[in-house]
C-alpha cells in the first residue's frame, strides 16, 4: 500500500509539474502574468515566491493549476478562489496557444517517456505483432459456442481489420456484453461468427476465449504438483505425449487434459538434452493437470535513440486511436464505464510498475501523460479543450462573451467533471470493494 501511494504522489506529481509547467513557460514566453502555480488544490499548505508567482503546494494533491491573467474565469478561479478585480483579456491567439501548450507539453512527455524506455529496453508480448491465428479454442467460451476453431485466422472485428494479435485483444477486451461480428479464414474460405465477449476481471475487460500459438515450454512447476514430482524444470521445452509431436503449448493441454489419472511420457529438451520423463496428471474437475501454467513469452525490444523516437511516435499514434475507440465505446454506452480508471486504480498500477522495475514505470508515466493530454483536449467546460471551445465560438462570433457568462459555463463544466469523479472514484472502490456494488440498483 505505501509503494502505491508514494508511486501515485510521483506519477501526479512529475506529469502535473508537465502540465503546468507547458501553461506557465508559454504565459511567460508571451509575457503573461502569473501569479499562482499550485501543485494540488484548495488551501496552501507551503510555499515561496519569486518573480511575481506563488509556488505553492496546496491541501488536496489531485491535480494542480496555474492562475495566468487574461485568459478570463477559467479552472483556478474555481479552485483556487477568484479575484475580484476584472483584467484585460489577452488576444485570442494568444490565449488558444496558452491553453494548448498544457496538453501538447503531456503529449511531447509521452512521446520522450516511451521513447526512454524503449532505449533502455521494453518487454512486448512476444505475439502482439504476429497475425491472429487460432492456436486453441476455450471450451465453454463465447468463441467456442460460435462455432470458431483452432486454425481459423481472424481477419476483422465488425468490419474492421485485426491485422496482429494485439489489434484482436483490444477489440474483444472492449466489447464485454456486447455481441461483435468475427470474419475469419478457415480451409481458404471466408466465413463470420457472432460471439458476445464474457466480462471478466475487475474492469469488466471483455473475453472471447481465444488463444495464439504459445510455445509448448515450463515457465514454472507449481509446487507439490505432478510436474515437480515428475522432475520437469522451468525452461524445458515439452517435444511429445506419449509420442505424439506438440507443436505449441495448447497441444499439452489437449493431450494431458484427456488423461487425469494417467501416466504420461513426456518427451522434453533441457539445454543440449532429450530427455524422457514420466508423470500423471491429476484429475481437477474431470480434467489432467500437471501443474504447469501457461508461458507468457515477451521479448525485448531495445533500440538506438532515434528508432527509439520513431517506435515512440507510433506507439502514441496507436494508444491515441484506441483511446478515442474506448471514448467512442463509452459514449454511446458499448463499454463499460467501469473501463476508466480513478486515483486507485492509478495507485495500484504505479505501485505495480514501480515493483517490475524502473522501465515499466517509466512506461506507465508515458501512457498516463498521454491520457492526461487527450482528456484536457476534450471540449468540456473547465477542461483546457472546453475553453478552446469556447474561444472558437467567440472568434467565429467575433465578440467575447461576457464574464458571467463564461462564469456559468465553466462551473457547469467544474459540477460535470466533479460528477464523472465521483462515479469513477466509486467504480475504483467498488473494484476494490465488491460490497458497494451491490448499493446501486440493477447492479450485482
Amino acid at each position: 500500500m505505501l509503494v502505491n501511494i508514494v508511486a501515485l504522489v510521483i506519477v501526479l506529481g512529475v506529469l502535473v509539474l508537465l502540465h503546468e509547467g507547458g501553461h506557465f513557460a508559454l504565459a511567460r514566453a508571451l509575457a503573461a502574468r502569473v501569479s499562482v502555480f499550485s501543485f494540488g488544490f484548495g488551501k496552501r499548505l507551503f510555499g515561496f515566491e519569486r518573480g511575481g508567482t506563488d509556488y505553492r503546494v496546496s491541501l488536496i494533491p489531485l491535480g494542480g493549476y496555474v492562475r495566468i491573467h487574461g485568459l478570463g474565469p477559467d479552472e483556478s478561479d474555481v479552485v483556487g478562489g477568484a479575484e475580484a478585480a476584472p483584467e484585460p483579456l489577452l488576444a485570442r491567439w494568444r490565449r488558444a496557444l496558452i491553453l494548448v501548450a498544457g496538453p501538447t507539453a503531456n503529449i511531447i512527455g509521452a512521446v520522450f517517456f516511451v521513447t526512454v524506455a524503449f532505449v533502455l529496453g521494453v518487454q512486448v508480448p512476444a505475439m502482439q505483432d504476429k497475425p491472429p491465428q487460432v492456436a486453441w479454442v476455450d471450451p465453454g467460451s463465447p468463441a467456442a459456442a460460435a462455432g470458431l476453431k483452432a486454425g481459423d485466422l481472424v481477419l476483422a472485428v465488425d468490419g474492421k481489420p485485426v491485422p496482429t494479435w494485439g489489434d484482436l485483444d483490444l477489440a474483444t477486451m472492449g466489447s464485454a456484453g456486447r455481441a461483435i461480428v468475427l470474419r475469419f479464414r478457415r480451409d481458404g474460405r471466408e466465413l463470420s461468427a457472432t460471439l458476445t465477449p464474457r466480462a471478466v476481471t475487475r474492469d469488466n475487460l471483455g473475453y472471447a476465449g481465444l488463444a495464439p500459438p504459445l510455445p509448448a515450454e515450463v515457465p514454472s512447476v507449481l509446487p507439490g504438483s505432478a510436474a515437480e514430482q515428475a522432475g520437469l524444470r522451468a525452461g524445458d521445452r515439452i517435444l511429445a505425449v506419449n509420442g505424439e509431436r506438440v507443436r505449441h503449448f495448447f497441444d499439452v493441454m489437449r493431450l494431458v487434459g484427456a488423461s487425469p489419472n494417467r501416466e504420461l511420457t513426456l518427451e522434453i529438451r533441457r539445454g543440449a538434452e532429450t530427455l524422457t520423463v514420466h508423470a500423471t496428471p491429476r484429475d481437477v474437475d474431470g480434467q489432467g493437470k500437471l501443474g504447469i501454467p501457461a508461458p507468457y513469452p515477451t521479448e525485448l525490444r531495445r533500440l538506438a535513440p532515434p528508432a527509439a523516437f520513431v517506435e515512440a511516435v507510433r506507439e502514441n499514434v496507436r494508444m491515441t486511436r484506441e483511446t478515442f475507440a474506448v471514448i467512442g465505446r463509452m459514449l454511446s454506452g458499448r463499454t463499460s464505464i467501469k473501463q476508466m480508471s480513478g486515483p486507485i486504480d492509478i495507485a495500484r498500477f504505479s505501485g505495480a510498475a514501480a515493483r517490475s522495475g524502473t522501465v515499466s514505470f517509466i512506461w506507465l508515466l508515458g501512457m498516463i501523460s498521454l491520457q492526461l493530454g487527450i482528456f484536457n483536449l476534450l471540449p468540456i467546460p473547465v477542461l483546457d479543450g472546453g475553453h478552446l471551445a469556447v474561444l472558437a465560438v467567440e472568434s467565429a462570433l467575433r465578440r467575447d462573451f461576457s464574464d458571467r457568462t463564461k462564469e456559468r459555463i465553466l462551473n457547469t463544466g467544474f459540477w460535470l467533471v466533479i460528477a464523472l469523479m465521483v462515479v469513477v472514484i466509486f467504480n475504483d472502490m467498488a473494484k476494490n470493494f465488491p460490497f458497494l456494488d451491490r448499493l446501486l440498483p440493477g447492479r450485482k
